[in-house]
């Protein structure tokens, strides 16, 4: 159920990351719509419905309505408040943050949506040094040295990969995790 809750959480920071790309910045126009003002609004009381906490101070007042132009509202002070409550809902939830590991991991998630998660703890230098045999250590120096390239040759890396699954199983299966953790 409280994961139920935070999608919904999501959703409604979402929205409010949505509508603050609407929102013109000070150099194009100084005034904000009514419409968005009440869409922010809204979803201001969503969110306070949701997470059973009030975020009615972050609501655009109805004192910051321009005088000349009584359908829309101060967009400063708009940007502002909307900045307020984002900052705040990735603050709380972590919601719009990318997380980096030093060392980052391989992640399989299959249809039961149970996650598995391999840490290598080595290299295909580890490989290169343990191998005895001279072809397969040989095999396995070309396929580290193309890896490295910036240009790829994806035809070799194919066709020496293909050799090393023919060569040995075990071999291949400790090759697939380490190309994966480079992400190429």
């Amino acid at each position: 159920m409280a994961e139920i809750q935070l999608v919904r959480i999501k959703s409604i920071y979402g929205d409010l990351k949505g509508l603050i790309s609407q929102i013109p910045s000070l150099k194009e126009s100084a005034l904000v719509s009514e419409f968005i003002v009440e869409q922010i609004n809204s979803e201001l009381d969503n969110l306070s419905d949701k997470t059973s906490s009030d975020y009615s101070t972050y609501k655009i007042p109805d004192s910051q309505r321009n005088h000349n132009w009584p359908k829309s509202f101060q967009a400063g002070v708009v940007r502002v408040q909307l900045g307020r409550v984002i900052s705040k809902l990735e603050e709380e939830y972590g919601f719009g943050q990318a997380t980096e590991t030093e060392s980052p991991g391989i992640v399989i998630v299959n249809k039961n949506e149970n996650e598995i998660s391999l840490q290598i703890n080595y290299t295909i230098n580890d490989l290169i040094d343990r191998e005895d045999d001279k072809e397969s250590k040989s095999k396995l120096i070309q396929l580290d040295k193309e890896l490295k390239k910036p240009n790829k040759d994806w035809d070799a890396i194919k066709k020496t990969l293909v050799w090393i699954l023919n060569f040995s199983k075990e071999l291949f299966l400790e090759i697939i995790p380490i190309i994966l953790q480079k992400k190429l």
